[in-house]
């Protein structure tokens, strides 16, 4: 394996990363816009956040074993496609029903099977920098976070809430 190789795919991962950090964070910052448009309670609004944290964490598990059993390059490339795709749709919903399916169940699904593939690809590459590695990796999770801060919240301002998942989900 070429000595460079190692670092590609620790960019691409990153930059997978950064979307999935972003993708997930677009919820809780339009969540005003959101709740102003669809006329929800906070109760309902921590209902879908609830939801999409309890399927998060039953799937990754299950992501974890699928990784073992599949090729990880592959699960990462259609976890990314999924939650960006759900994220898109989330744009389009118009019922706290349709948030919690295309927010909790699809968004949170896709992304809870790119975590295990994605640290098990990492640590496969980086066998004397790893460490380092996941160090730098780490950095997308808080830049993914601060674009969609700002972004997110810019975007939900000028164009309404729904333009930010269309963006945030065409990008991936």
């Amino acid at each position: 394996m070429k000595l460079k190789y190692k670092w590609e795919v620790l960019a691409l991962l990153w930059f997978a990363f950064l979307l999935n950090q972003a993708d997930r964070q677009v919820f809780n910052v339009v969540l005003p816009l959101i709740k102003d448009d669809l006329q929800l309670t906070d109760a309902q609004l921590g209902s879908i956040a609830t939801v999409f944290n309890l399927f998060y964490a039953l799937l990754v598990p299950v992501a974890g074993y699928i990784g073992d059993l599949y090729s990880r390059k592959w699960l990462v490339v259609i976890s990314v496609l999924f939650f960006s795709v759900a994220t898109m749709f989330t744009g389009m919903s118009n019922t706290m029903l349709m948030l919690i399916i295309m927010r909790s169940l699809a968004t949170g699904g896709g992304e809870a099977m790119y975590s295990p593939a994605n640290y098990a690809l990492l640590a496969s590459y980086h066998k004397n920098t790893r460490a380092f590695a996941m160090s730098i990796h780490q950095t997308s999770y808080y830049i993914g976070i601060i674009l969609s801060g700002f972004l997110a919240g810019y975007i939900g301002e000028k164009w309404g809430w729904r333009s930010a998942f269309y963006l945030f989900g065409a990008v991936g």
